[in-house]
C-alpha cells in the first residue's frame, strides 16, 4: 500500500495535470486567454512542480505533456486526460482529507486547489500533518466497490441484468464474499435488477451517460487499485 506522502503527491500531480489539460481551451473559467497567456501558465505550473520537487514523481507521459507547448498537440486527446480528475477524490478520502466519497452517478466538480494548498506557500510537510491515512481494510472495501462499478460499465447492455437481481448476478460472478461489498454500496436497494444511476437502471442510460459512467468508474478504480497495490501509477492493471 502507498504511504501518505506518495498519495498526497499523486493527488497534487493529478490536479496540476487537469490544469495543464484545461489550457488547451481558449476560454477558462469564463475568461478568454490568448495562446501566449496559456502557454505561460503551462510553464508556470511545470516550474512550480519542479520547484516543489514533484516533477520526479511524474510519469513519462505526464512529463511530456507538461513540456509540450499549448496548442502543439492533439487538443481532444489532451482534454480527454482531464477525466483523471476523478482519481483525486479517492486519494484525498484515503488520506482523511475528505469525509465522504462522491456517488458514481456524476462527475466530481469540487475544486481541490484550496484543500491541497496549491500556490506559492505550499508545503507538502505541512499538508501531511493534516492527513490521517485510513485503515487498509476500509480502502480495500472502496477499491472493491469501484471495481464492481467498473465491471458494470464494461458489461454495458448485458442482458443478464434483466434476468435476475443484480445482487445475485454479482455473487454468481465473484462469489459470496462480495455480499459485504454489496451491502456497503449506495447503489443497491432491496432486490433491484440493476445498478441504479440517477434513478435509472444502468441498461436504461443513453450512450453518452454510459460513457461518462465508464470513465468515472475506471479512474476511481485506478486510483484505489494504485493505492492498495505496489505498482507505479502508469503500470496499474485493472481487472474486473
Amino acid at each position: 500500500m502507498k504511504n501518505a506522502k506518495e498519495i498526497a503527491t499523486r493527488a497534487i500531480i493529478l490536479l496540476c495535470l487537469s490544469d495543464r489539460c484545461a489550457l488547451e481551451r481558449t476560454t477558462i473559467g469564463g475568461r478568454v486567454y490568448t495562446l501566449k497567456q496559456r502557454d505561460e501558465q503551462r510553464k508556470a505550473i511545470y516550474k512550480w512542480l519542479q520547484d516543489k520537487g514533484y516533477n520526479t514523481s511524474l510519469t513519462l507521459d505526464e512529463k511530456l505533456l507538461f513540456e509540450q507547448e499549448v496548442g502543439k498537440g492533439n487538443k481532444d486527446e489532451i482534454l480527454s486526460k482531464q477525466i483523471q480528475y476523478e482519481s483525486i477524490e479517492p486519494c484525498l478520502w484515503s488520506l482523511g482529507l475528505v469525509d465522504k466519497l462522491s456517488e458514481y452517478d456524476r462527475l466530481v466538480s469540487e475544486d481541490f486547489h484550496p484543500l491541497l494548498e496549491i500556490g506559492g506557500t505550499h508545503s507538502l510537510e505541512k499538508l501531511l500533518t493534516k492527513c490521517r491515512l485510513r485503515v487498509f481494510d476500509d480502502i480495500v472495501l472502496q477499491n472493491e466497490i469501484s471495481m464492481l462499478w467498473h465491471w458494470r460499465t464494461r458489461e454495458a447492455n448485458n442482458s443478464i441484468f434483466n434476468l435476475k437481481p443484480a445482487k445475485e448476478t454479482i455473487v454468481s460472478t465473484f462469489g459470496r464474499q462480495y455480499m459485504q461489498v454489496i451491502d456497503s454500496m449506495q447503489a443497491f436497494k432491496n432486490d433491484q435488477d440493476d445498478f441504479i444511476v440517477n434513478n435509472k437502471a444502468f441498461n436504461d442510460l443513453n450512450s453518452e451517460e454510459m460513457n461518462r459512467m465508464k470513465f468515472i468508474a475506471q479512474w476511481r478504480h485506478h486510483a484505489f487499485e494504485w493505492i492498495v497495490g505496489d505498482k507505479a501509477w502508469d503500470e496499474v492493471e485493472l481487472n474486473t
